[in-house]
C-alpha cells in the first residue's frame, strides 16, 4: 500500500538550472522598466528591493517625468502627497521636464517651478488640487520652455485661463477636460473664449466635457488657426453641421462630440451618457437626419429646442447661444428651459 501510494504522489518541482537571473540584466532595460511605474511606488517601494533598484532609482534621470498619481487615492494614506513630490522634485536636479499631479497645493506648485525651469509639460487633474488661481499664474509664469499644458476637472477661472495663456506664448497644446452631461446644461464658463483670445500658436487642443457652444469653437477656430488636432469628445452643446462642420472636417485630427471614450483614462460624461463612437458623417447623419454630401449645408435644429412658446426671451439655444443661459425662467412649454427633466 505505502509503495502505491508512494508512486501516486506528485513529484517535486524540479529547479532548472536554465531559469534565466533577472538581476543579470543591462541596468539601461531596467531602468526603462522601471521609469513606466508611477513615481509614488519608485519612492515608497521599487527603490527598496535591491541594490541595483537602489541605484537605478536615485539617479536624477529616473525624475525627468514625476507621475504623482495614486491608483488607490480614496484609501487612507500613510504619507504626506506633498512631500513625496517635493523629494522626487530634488531627486531630478533640475532634470525635470514633465510632471502629472493628482495631488499639490499652492507651496509645493510653487517648490517645482522654481527649481524645474525646463519644464515643458504641465498635467493637473483636480481631485485633490488645492491651487489657486493667483499661484497657478504666477507658477507658468517662471516657467520659459513650458509646451503643454493639461487641467483635467479642474476649477480654474476663465480669466485664469486667459491670464495662463497670455503668460505662455510658446504653449502648443492645452487641454480643458471636464465631465460632459447630455441631460444637464450647466452653463457656457467663458473658458473657450479664454483660450480663443490668449493661445494663437496652438497645435493641439483638448476640450473633452467641455461646455462650449458653437460661437466659442468659431471663436478658437478663428484665432488659434494652427489647431491640427482638436478634440471635442462629450462636448454635447456643439453641433457640427454648416459652415462649423465643414470647418471642422478640414483639421487633421478631429474627435467629434459622440466619438468614443474609452481610450480616454478618466471620466468623460455622467453617468448614462457614455459617448456613442459614431464618426462626424454618423453624428450628423442621426442628430439631425442629414445625408452624407448635403449634411454640411445644412444648419442644425436640435430636437429639444422649441422656439414658439408663450415667452421667446426665456428660452435658450444652444446651437447658436442666442442667450447667456443667465436664468431659467419657466415659461409654460416644453421647451429646452421648461422641461423639468433638466432640472435637479
Amino acid at each position: 500500500m505505502s509503495a502505491i501510494t508512494q508512486s501516486s504522489s506528485p513529484n517535486p518541482p524540479q529547479i532548472s538550472n536554465t531559469d534565466p537571473n533577472w538581476l543579470l540584466l543591462p541596468e539601461d532595460v531596467w531602468f526603462f522598466i522601471l521609469s513606466k511605474l508611477y513615481t509614488c511606488d519608485i519612492i515608497e517601494n521599487v527603490q527598496k528591493v535591491c541594490k541595483l533598484f537602489r541605484g537605478i532609482c536615485i539617479q536624477p534621470s529616473m525624475f525627468r517625468i514625476i507621475n504623482i498619481v495614486l491608483p488607490d487615492a480614496d484609501m487612507g494614506l500613510n504619507f504626506d502627497v506633498n512631500v513625496m513630490t517635493r523629494y522626487a522634485i530634488d531627486r531630478s536636479a533640475g532634470n525635470l521636464i514633465d510632471i502629472y499631479l493628482e495631488y499639490c497645493d499652492d507651496e509645493t506648485l510653487i517648490y517645482i517651478v522654481e527649481r524645474s525651469k525646463n519644464l515643458k509639460h504641465l498635467r493637473i487633474i483636480g481631485h485633490h488640487i488645492h491651487i489657486s488661481d493667483k499661484v497657478l499664474i504666477e507658477a507658468v509664469r517662471k516657467l520659459p520652455m513650458l509646451e503643454e499644458v493639461e487641467l483635467i476637472i479642474c476649477d480654474f477661472s476663465d480669466k485664469t485661463i486667459e491670464a495662463l495663456g497670455l503668460a505662455c506664448p510658446a504653449l502648443k497644446s492645452f487641454s480643458l477636460n471636464n465631465v460632459g452631461s447630455r441631460r444637464y446644461w450647466y452653463g457656457d464658463k467663458g473658458e473657450a473664449l479664454a483660450i480663443a483670445n490668449s493661445m494663437p500658436n496652438l497645435r493641439r487642443l483638448q476640450l473633452i466635457g467641455n461646455r462650449l457652444i458653437n460661437k466659442d469653437l468659431n471663436a478658437i477656430l478663428d484665432r488659434c488657426p494652427l489647431i491640427e488636432s482638436l478634440d471635442l469628445r462629450a462636448c454635447f452643446n456643439v453641433y457640427l453641421s454648416g459652415d462649423l462642420g465643414k470647418r471642422c472636417v478640414k483639421i487633421k485630427h478631429l474627435r467629434c462630440p459622440n466619438d468614443c471614450t474609452t481610450d480616454y483614462s478618466h471620466q468623460a460624461c455622467t453617468d448614462g451618457d457614455d459617448s456613442s463612437g459614431s464618426s462626424l458623417e454618423e453624428e450628423l447623419e442621426c442628430d439631425y437626419g442629414f445625408t452624407k454630401g448635403t449634411m454640411l449645408d445644412i444648419s442644425p435644429v436640435p430636437e429639444y429646442v422649441e422656439l414658439d412658446c408663450m415667452d421667446q426671451d426665456m428660452c435658450i439655444d444652444p446651437a447658436d447661444g442666442s442667450d447667456e443661459y443667465s436664468h431659467y425662467d419657466y415659461c409654460g412649454c416644453d421647451c429646452f428651459c421648461c422641461d423639468s427633466d433638466w432640472f435637479f
